[in-house]
């Protein structure tokens, strides 16, 4: 069987993301996603959680060559490896493969398999799983950190007329922890639970429609907004921050033009 066969059969995730283009602070009071009117979805209360998110490739750039981001995310006491690959953009969002994993042996060998079958061969840390510190067991993998965040993420779930969970809406405030300074942006996310696709597209034109000068489309992962900023940061005199710590308008629009461009 080919890998792309097997590949079809991979858990995926499918979602929409719009970046917040204005204070973070004053949309948070503004944003009301109950108020939208979409038909036959009823927006529960909602719940707020905090991550810790830490990106790693190896040295020579494998998972960057191949497409493919592998992360280490803290929950409270839960710490979870996860992979992503093959970004496919459509009207309604994008897909991709992910894979997600509890960190232990089991979880670790799980993302592994997966990285092969992807076109990253990683070794194997040549000592148990539970015998260091996760960041040390990667180390002994030939990976290195190339991105620290932490999230903020209130969540609402999306429900049916048939009080089905058919999908979320996240509001996540990113802080990057860049070597210069924190620098914070903000997200809307969509994520497809269990419903057709055409769901995540009714939210997002009523979002656009309701928040037009606050919202707009943004169609990178949070790993491409966060290596931008940084060399946005790195490549600028000044601050790229207001005096909340948040990225500025001004700067959202060059870090667009910096996603934009083609990389060789």
């Amino acid at each position: 069987m080919s890998k792309d066969l097997i590949k079809d059969s991979w858990p995926t995730e499918q979602e929409a993301v719009l970046l917040i283009k204005t204070d973070l602070s004053g949309f948070l009071n503004e944003f009301n996603p109950s108020q939208l009117c979409v038909p036959g979805i009823q927006v529960r209360n909602p719940t707020t959680i905090n991550l810790q998110d830490t990106y790693f490739d190896s040295l020579s750039l494998q998972l960057g060559n191949a497409q493919a981001a592998l992360r280490l995310r803290k929950e409270r006491d839960t710490l979870l490896l996860g992979v992503k690959q093959g970004d496919r953009w459509t009207a309604s969002g994008v897909s991709r493969i992910e894979a997600e994993e509890p960190w232990s042996a089991n979880g670790v060998a799980t993302i592994l398999h997966y990285l092969d079958f992807m076109g990253v061969n990683l070794t194997h840390p040549g000592v148990p799983i539970g015998s260091a510190e996760p960041l040390r067991i990667l180390s002994l993998m030939g990976l290195k950190p190339i991105q620290n965040r932490s999230l903020k993420r209130i969540l609402w779930p999306i429900f049916d007329k048939g009080n089905q969970k058919i999908c979320s809406l996240g509001l996540d405030v990113v802080t990057l922890n860049l070597s210069n300074g924190p620098v914070k942006f903000g997200e809307i996310e969509i994520e497809l639970i269990d419903g057709p696709v055409s769901t995540i597209k009714s939210l997002f034109d009523a979002l656009i429609y309701n928040y037009p000068k606050l919202l707009q489309p943004w169609r990178y992962s949070k790993l491409q907004t966060g290596t931008a900023i940084e060399s946005l940061s790195k490549s600028t005199d000044g601050s790229i921050v207001n005096e909340n710590g948040e990225l500025t308008l001004t700067n959202i629009s060059q870090i667009e033009k910096l996603l934009k461009k083609p990389h060789r």
